[in-house]
């Protein structure tokens, strides 16, 4: 990897800040199942996702040590969020999300915060039923609206964006029997103050050996417009939510219920590659869910 030690020291503070910015900035419909509950009925999650690494990509996809970009101030950035979510099923085709999060971020002695992160607030409309047309996916649309949470977006340990906006996306799923299912989706986000559009997509493999267990492998592609690199030409400390951002990241998972209304997973992913963005060598994720 190449060094950017040659950086002027506020040139290597915008670079990380903005690469922690694009990380840490994800609402995403990644975490919405086309499936819905049933009326009258929901579930509540509760999860925790841990994510380091120690090398960033800058001025589009070189990629640079943590240390180089901050001068050996630090050497890799860590960041945990927890998580609360909701889904209701409000009637037979409709149903409610909502999602609150906390997070900290730490960058070696750099820099390091914590508060509310960026929280969502969605309705899905299912519009096609696999178990009512045969030989269809499930297909629902979802409107969400994201609410920037209380921190500073214009410093080394940034939660996000810094910025509400809305989401739109379609999501598809079809199951193949009891043991097998296919889930994924596309969807498009817009922010104020700035903000590219960005365009997501997410494919998910589940497997059920037993009813109680079900296995999992993921990838979530997000891209943001724009034509602005860190460190590049016309980039500035206040262009941070401005930057062309690129992220692949894979996962796989486990889930496990343990009792007829509650249940248990654990996720493990990293990220493939980028532009723009930080590199998490792990990310690291537990979660509990009750039904009701």
């Amino acid at each position: 990897m190449r060094s950017v030690r040659n950086f002027p020291a506020p040139a290597r503070t915008a670079a990380l800040g903005a690469v922690l910015c694009a990380l840490f900035s994800s609402a995403s419909f990644a975490q919405n199942s086309p499936w819905l509950p049933i009326p009258a009925s929901g579930s509540v999650s509760i999860s925790n996702v841990s994510q380091s690494g120690d090398s960033a990509y800058v001025m589009g996809k070189m990629e640079v040590p943590i240390a180089g970009i901050t001068g050996g101030a630090a050497t890799k950035y860590s960041r945990d969020t927890t998580a609360l979510k909701l889904n209701y099923g409000l009637s037979d085709s409709i149903a409610f999300d909502a999602n609150i999060a906390y997070g900290k971020v730490k960058v070696g002695g750099a820099d390091s915060s914590s508060g509310l992160a960026d929280s969502t607030i969605g309705v899905r409309w299912r519009v096609l039923d696999e178990y009512e047309s045969r030989g269809v996916p499930t297909v629902t649309l979802r409107l969400g609206g994201i609410i920037g949470g209380n921190y500073d977006g214009a410093r080394l340990a940034a939660l996000g964006k810094d910025a509400s906006g809305y989401e739109l996306s379609v999501l598809l799923g079809k199951a193949f029997g009891s043991s097998f299912s296919v889930s994924g989706g596309v969807g498009v986000e817009n922010r104020g103050r700035g903000v590219p559009n960005a365009v997501a997509f997410d494919l998910n493999l589940g497997y059920s050996p037993i009813s109680a267990l079900n296995l999992s492998l993921g990838y979530t592609s997000k891209k943001y417009s724009g034509n602005l690199d860190i460190a590049g030409p016309g980039f500035t400390p206040a262009a941070f939510q401005q930057v062309k951002e690129e992220r692949q990241t894979v996962r796989v998972g486990a889930s496990y219920g343990f009792a007829s209304n509650q249940s248990i997973a654990i996720n493990l992913g990293k990220t493939l590659s980028g532009r723009n963005t930080v590199k998490d060598d792990r990310i690291l994720g537990f979660g509990y869910t009750y039904s009701f």
